[in-house]
C-alpha cells in the first residue's frame, strides 16, 4: 500500500512543479503577435526619418499606418467564417513569411514598400488574433487562459517599446532601412520554426462545436462588446499617437514627454498582465475590470486637458493603463461562452479593434489644429461608450451563449 501512496504523492508533487499546460503556447502567441504588430510600430517610430528621405508629409505617413488597421480589419472579417485549421502553427507560420517578405520590400523599394508592409502585416495580424485566441482557449489550462490573453495583448505595446527603443538606438548606426530587414529576418525565422513544428507536430483536435460550422450572427452580446472594442480602440490608438504631440505643445519637453509616454506603455503591459491573473483566479470579477478599466481611462484622458504636468502625467498614467489595458479581457470575455466557435466570435471583437484603431487617430488628427483639449474630450466620451457598451453586454444575457448561463468553461459571470 505504501508504494502506491509515495508513487501518487511523487506524481501529485511532480505535477504541482511543472508550468501550467498551454505556458509555452502563450509565449509562443505572445511572439507571433510582437512579429505582426511591428510593420505599424516601426515606421511609426522611423515617422521622421522615412519623410525626410523620401520627403513624404506627416498625412501620408498617417495614411500608410491606416492601411495596416484596415488590412488588419479585413483579415479579421475573412476569419469570422474560416474553421480552425488542424494545424494552426502552419497558418501563424505563413502570416510570420508575409509580414517579413513585407518588411523586406519596405526596406528595398520603400516608396512602394511601405504600403505593401503595412498592408501584409496588417492582414496577416487580422487573419491570425482570432486564430491564436482559438489556441489559446484549445491548449491552455483554465486558471491560465484569462493571464494567457493578457499576456498576448501585452506583446502590442511591447511591441511599441522594442520599436521606440530600437529605432533611435539603430537607426542612426546602421539606417532604419537595415532595422526594417533586420526584423524581416526575425519574421522569417520565427515562420520557419512554425512552419516545421506544424509539419512534425500532434494535431490537437478541436473541442466540440454545439453550432456546428455555422458562422455567429452578430447577436447583441456580440455587438456590445465589439463596439466596446471599437471605442476603446480609439482612446488607445489616438492616445498612442497624439500624447507626446499634445504634450509638447503644452511646454512639456521632448524628453518628458517621451519618458512619460513610456512609463505609460510600461504601465500598460503590467496591466494587462495583472488583469490576467486576477481574472484567472476570480473568474466572476471580469466584468467589472472591464468597466472599471474603461472608466480609468476616460478619467485620465479627461485630466489630459488640465494645466500642470502633474496633472498630465497622472492622467496619462491613467489613460494608459486603463483606456489601453483593457484588450486582452475583452477578447477572452467574447471568446469563453462560445467553445469551439471562439475563433470566429473574437473576429468580431478585432473588427472592432482594427476599425477603432484606424478611427482613433484619424478622429484626433482632425481635431487636434481646432483644440488638443478637443481630442481629449473626444477621447473621454469614447472611453464612457466603451464602458456603456460593456454595461450593456453584461445585462443583456443571450440563452446559450452568454457567460451569465455557460456552466461548462470557466467564463466570466455578472456579480
Amino acid at each position: 500500500m505504501s508504494v502506491p501512496v509515495r508513487t501518487r504523492r511523487r506524481e501529485t508533487a511532480d505535477a504541482a512543479s511543472r508550468p501550467p499546460a498551454g505556458l509555452s503556447t502563450a509565449s509562443g502567441v505572445a511572439a507571433v503577435t510582437v512579429l505582426t504588430s511591428l510593420p505599424v510600430f516601426l515606421p511609426g517610430a522611423a515617422n521622421g526619418l522615412i519623410c525626410a528621405e523620401l520627403g513624404w508629409s506627416p498625412v501620408r505617413m498617417g495614411a500608410v499606418l491606416a492601411v495596416y488597421w484596415l488590412a488588419s480589419l479585413s483579415g479579421a472579417f475573412v476569419s469570422r467564417r474560416a474553421a480552425p485549421p488542424p494545424a494552426v502553427e502552419r497558418t501563424l507560420s505563413l502570416a510570420l513569411l508575409a509580414t517579413g517578405l513585407g518588411l523586406l520590400t519596405a526596406a528595398a523599394a520603400p516608396a512602394a514598400g511601405l504600403w505593401l508592409s503595412s498592408a501584409a502585416g496588417g492582414y496577416a495580424y487580422g487573419r491570425t488574433q482570432p486564430h491564436t485566441n482559438a489556441l489559446l482557449m484549445r491548449r491552455c489550462a483554465p486558471r491560465l487562459r484569462a493571464f494567457a490573453f493578457g499576456l498576448k495583448q501585452a506583446a502590442v505595446p511591447t511591441a511599441t517599446l522594442l520599436a521606440s527603443v530600437a529605432m533611435p538606438m539603430l537607426a542612426g548606426p546602421v539606417g532604419w532601412r537595415l532595422v526594417f530587414a533586420g526584423t524581416a529576418v526575425l519574421c522569417g525565422g520565427g515562420g520557419g520554426l512554425l512552419l516545421r513544428r506544424g509539419r512534425s507536430g500532434a494535431r490537437h483536435p478541436s473541442p466540440p462545436r454545439k453550432h456546428g460550422g455555422a458562422p455567429l450572427r452578430m447577436e447583441p452580446f456580440l455587438l456590445a462588446l465589439t463596439c466596446a472594442g471599437f471605442f476603446g480602440a480609439m482612446v488607445g490608438n489616438g492616445l498612442g499617437g497624439f500624447l507626446v504631440l499634445a504634450l509638447t505643445t503644452r511646454g512639456v519637453s521632448l524628453s518628458a514627454a517621451g519618458a512619460v509616454a513610456t512609463a505609460g506603455a510600461a504601465l500598460n503591459i503590467a496591466v494587462r498582465l495583472a488583469m490576467g491573473w486576477l481574472v484567472g483566479r476570480a473568474p466572476r470579477a471580469a466584468w467589472t475590470a472591464l468597466t472599471v478599466l474603461f472608466l480609468t481611462g476616460a478619467a485620465g484622458t479627461a485630466l489630459l486637458t488640465r494645466p500642470g504636468l502633474g496633472a498630465l502625467t497622472v492622467g496619462a498614467l491613467l489613460a494608459y493603463g486603463g483606456g489601453w489595458g483593457w484588450a486582452g479581457l475583452l477578447h477572452y470575455a467574447i471568446g469563453l461562452p462560445y467553445p469551439g466557435q471562439e475563433q470566429r466570435a473574437t473576429a468580431y471583437s478585432q473588427m472592432g479593434v482594427s476599425l477603432g484603431a484606424a478611427t482613433g487617430p484619424l478622429v484626433c488628427g482632425l481635431l487636434f489644429p481646432l483644440s488638443p483639449a478637443a481630442v481629449w474630450w473626444a477621447l473621454t466620451a469614447a472611453g464612457l461608450a466603451a464602458s456603456a457598451c460593456v454595461l450593456v453586454a453584461r445585462g443583456r444575457p443571450e440563452p446559450g451563449v452568454s457567460p451569465a448561463r455557460n456552466r461548462p468553461r470557466d467564463s466570466p459571470r455578472p456579480a
